[in-house]
């Protein structure tokens, strides 16, 4: 069972949310409430708190200041907040702070809060094992991307602990990016939208597909999807259309994507996010269709003795245009593409062989090995024998 709080400084409110669900049949208890953020404050202290519900608009301490006073005490607590305020600015403050989901009172009806609990008790029974395996938010999102990628992909149980619920039989990867437009954004700004985005996807699919969803480097928002919805009677087809669809109409964006084959195992995770990327839709004069040309190519060769010379003249465009269209797309600049990439294949080889540091070296394209140990403790803050033996 979760303990939860409840913050509403109308009472009528607050016991009118007592009484329109049994909390103890969705796992959570209804543990304290408060009229106030300070009086939160003082409970949150006190008793050990695992869920907030509260009211964004509140006199005194409203319920935006009250999250961030929250999560400085505690990242781990889920947040919910509820509003009278169909307003894009207080979701994208929500999104800010990390906030689990946003409720606004004047429609919000039992299922939907049955929803909101449903989705808060996922996330904090996933934030319990990645906890308990000492894997940040942040490192579950490298983990799932390093299994896109066969040079990188993990020898972890994690991962396949992490996935498992996605293959049941088989899933597909849904590649989403945002449309370009000619309005430039600060990077800021654009992070931001970025992340409205990437929770907008979330909280969609998680009503009736489930799955997980990640993102690269801000740039792509990958969703690993089952093969049908929990209720099995709606189509992903339908569901995408409604996502970008509402993308549109909240945030005004336009996404593109693509779906690939079908994944039955983990291992064929990679070749589907190659598939996903050869379906994307080719705008911007051919920008994507050249970058997938050259990550391609970069995979297949990864482990010579590459340069963006050689990677142009196979794809037949000049080094200088190749360079800037690649960080425009993957996010990175040519040369931090191939090291990270080579650099996480040693960490496959280091936990996975026996192979000696300079062996690995040489089998990654690095003739010199002190060069490629000092390389590896700058990217990964150990040396490649620290990192084997830890």
């Amino acid at each position: 069972m979760w303990n939860m709080l409840v913050v509403e400084d109308e009472s009528i409110v607050r016991m009118g949310l007592r009484h329109i669900i049994n909390w103890e049949e969705h796992g959570v208890i209804w543990k304290e409430e408060a009229a106030s953020g300070e009086e939160a404050l003082t409970i949150l202290d006190q008793v050990d708190i695992h869920i907030v519900i509260t009211d964004i608009h509140m006199p005194g301490m409203d319920g935006i200041e009250l999250a961030k006073q929250v999560k400085a005490r505690n990242p781990n607590i889920y947040i919910i907040f509820l509003s009278s305020y169909d307003n894009f600015e207080y979701v994208r403050g929500a999104i800010r702070l990390g906030a689990g989901d946003y409720l606004h009172k004047p429609t919000m009806d039992e299922e939907e809060l049955v929803r909101s609990l449903q989705k808060a008790t996922q996330g904090l029974n996933m934030m319990s094992y990645t906890t308990s395996s000492s894997m940040t938010e942040e490192e579950k999102n490298q983990l799932l991307l390093s299994c896109l990628d066969r040079f990188t992909f993990p020898g972890n149980s994690a991962l396949f602990e992490t996935v498992k619920e996605c293959f049941n039989p088989e899933c597909q990867l849904v590649v989403f990016r945002k449309r370009d437009n000619a309005v430039s954004e600060e990077e800021e700004s654009a992070k931001l939208r970025f992340l409205s985005i990437q929770y907008l996807i979330t909280e969609f699919v998680s009503r009736d597909w489930g799955g997980l969803v990640f993102h690269r480097n801000y740039r792509e928002i990958i969703w690993l999807s089952p093969l049908k919805s929990k209720s099995g009677e709606s189509s992903r087809e339908a569901c995408i259309d409604n996502l970008r669809q509402k993308a549109l109409e909240l945030l005004n964006v336009r996404l593109i994507f693509a779906v690939s084959s079908a994944c039955f195992h983990a291992s064929d995770l990679p070749n589907a996010y190659l598939d996903a990327l050869l379906r994307l839709p080719v705008h911007d004069l051919g920008d994507n269709l050249i970058v997938r040309k050259a990550k391609a190519y970069l995979d297949e060769h990864l482990l010579e003795d590459i340069t963006l010379t050689k990677v142009s003249e196979a794809i037949h465009v000049s080094p200088g245009y190749l360079s800037r269209i690649f960080l425009k797309q993957i996010g990175e600049n040519f040369t931090d593409y191939i090291i990270r990439n080579k650099i996480r294949y040693a960490q496959k080889l280091l936990r996975e062989t026996n192979r000696k540091v300079y062996e690995i070296a040489a089998d990654i394209g690095y003739a010199n090995p002190h060069y490629f140990s000092k390389l590896f403790k700058e990217r990964v803050g150990i040396t490649p024998l620290e990192y084997r033996n830890q």
